[in-house]
């Protein structure tokens, strides 16, 4: 594949390559298993190879992509195994954060600070079909993100946003490949009235519906395509 990198600015070289290969690897144009060549990358963004190291242990540290002596460093690939684990977790850590909504309070705060990413999540669509794919899917990753910080605690969104990552490539193959975004929206929508209704039972059920329903559906693809992502 012919990947088609920007030109940069020459200032804080490392955190722009890094930005670029892991937007990259979201957006799925650096697919699953492909090999990171680091003089072509360089060479393509004009910078020496000291930023793309740089920026490759980052994104190593993140589990982005897998660096193997001698071999070279490659994007690093979900496994089926991977897949359940990272929604189990996404799961407990979503019904601890609804729990602690309501024991603190917070029902409102989520409402407003998840307001403005629903919205755009209806923008975004039209009935089942995108209009704009982008914008629908950084809004679901903020939709849950304001689900997790309104639970206060500091600690648990950043082991959240960290185990995001892989979630978005995970969730960026379900949604352009399995499901359409007008029914996740339809999930999202659930949530927000059992929210607003005060109902944790419902706001349970349907955050569990809404994290399952994906996780089987990309099991199923990975079982279908030969087990990785």
């Amino acid at each position: 594949m012919d990947i088609q990198y920007p030109s940069l600015v020459h200032t804080d070289l490392t955190e722009q390559v890094y930005h670029v290969l892991r937007d990259k690897i979201l957006r799925r144009e650096l697919q699953p298993g492909t090999q990171i060549v680091i003089p072509e990358v360089a060479r393509a963004l004009n910078v020496s190879r000291t930023p793309v190291n740089d920026a490759l242990k980052r994104l190593g540290s993140e589990g982005l992509v897998t660096i193997k002596p001698r071999k070279g460093t490659f994007v690093t690939e979900l496994t089926a195994r991977d897949v359940e684990e990272l929604f189990d977790i996404r799961l407990m850590i979503e019904l601890y954060a609804a729990r602690r909504l309501f024991e603190l309070g917070t029902v409102k705060h989520f409402l407003a600070a998840s307001r403005s990413a629903m919205d755009a999540m209806d923008r975004a669509v039209d009935e089942d079909d995108y209009r704009d794919y982008e914008l629908f899917i950084s809004n679901d990753r903020d939709f849950h993100l304001a689900l997790v910080g309104a639970a206060g605690n500091n600690h648990l969104m950043r082991m959240y946003r960290n185990m995001n990552l892989h979630m978005h490539v995970a969730r960026a193959y379900y949604l352009k490949n399995v499901e359409h975004a007008g029914h996740i929206q339809r999930q999202h929508r659930a949530i927000v009235a059992a929210f607003e209704r005060g109902r944790a039972d419902d706001v349970y059920e349907a955050l569990t519906t809404h994290i399952t329903e994906p996780k089987e559906r990309i099991l199923k693809v990975l079982s279908e395509v030969g087990g990785t992502l």
